[in-house]
């Protein structure tokens, strides 16, 4: 029933998603009262096979979207980051604060090297959305590496309705125990004769 209200409306929730979608700066830049607990999802049943419905996409354009967001939504957190360690009355170390995905690039595993107020290193890696605290959000094999290796040094900042009130949730440590991981894509090589 749901699947046949969706294919009626496909149009309309097309204008609808995209509308959300598309904006790609902060409601606000107020910090306080932005970090919440991470939320308890509810088990998902088994996945069943999905009937899949065609739209047409400007990969490319989704792509630039896509990049403009999370941008911002480092931005943010460099703000935010810059923020909590003024209120731990470390000014010293909010200084210090480096974007490493804006000064070189990405490939590090992390997007902001930040500190605690001991000042011991964060490593912040930020996924932005402008939808609630439970959307999907995409990580790398690489993020998931470097989570594994850095331990408790490494944080995931899930920013959430980025749009209208960004929200903020953080997750320490391995995302391997706190994310349940499912693969979209694969890297495809032709099999040697024989296998």
């Amino acid at each position: 029933m749901v699947i046949e209200h969706v294919r009626r409306s496909h149009q309309e929730l097309r204008v609808v998603v995209d509308a959300i979608e598309d904006r790609t700066t902060p409601g606000n830049r107020t910090y306080r009262g932005v970090l919440i607990e991470p939320p308890r999802p509810e088990v998902l049943p088994k996945r069943r096979r999905l009937d899949r419905l065609p739209r047409r996409l400007d990969y490319a354009a989704r792509d630039e979207h896509n990049r403009a967001l999370g941008r911002n939504g480092e931005a943010w957190v460099v703000g935010y980051e810059g923020s909590r360690l003024e209120d731990e009355s470390r000014p010293d170390l909010a200084a210090k604060i480096d974007w490493i995905s804006d000064r070189c690039g990405d490939g590090t595993g992390y997007d902001i090297m930040s500190f605690e107020s001991d000042e011991m290193a964060r490593f912040i890696e930020v996924k932005t959305t402008n939808g609630s605290q439970l959307t999907p959000f995409i990580v790398s094999r690489n993020e998931v590496e470097f989570s594994e290796e850095a331990e408790d040094a490494f944080c995931l900042y899930r920013v959430f309705n980025f749009a209208q009130a960004p929200g903020l949730f953080i997750l320490r440590g391995s995302l391997t125990a706190s994310v349940h991981l499912e693969p979209l894509d694969y890297r495809a090589r032709l099999r040697a004769l024989g296998q």
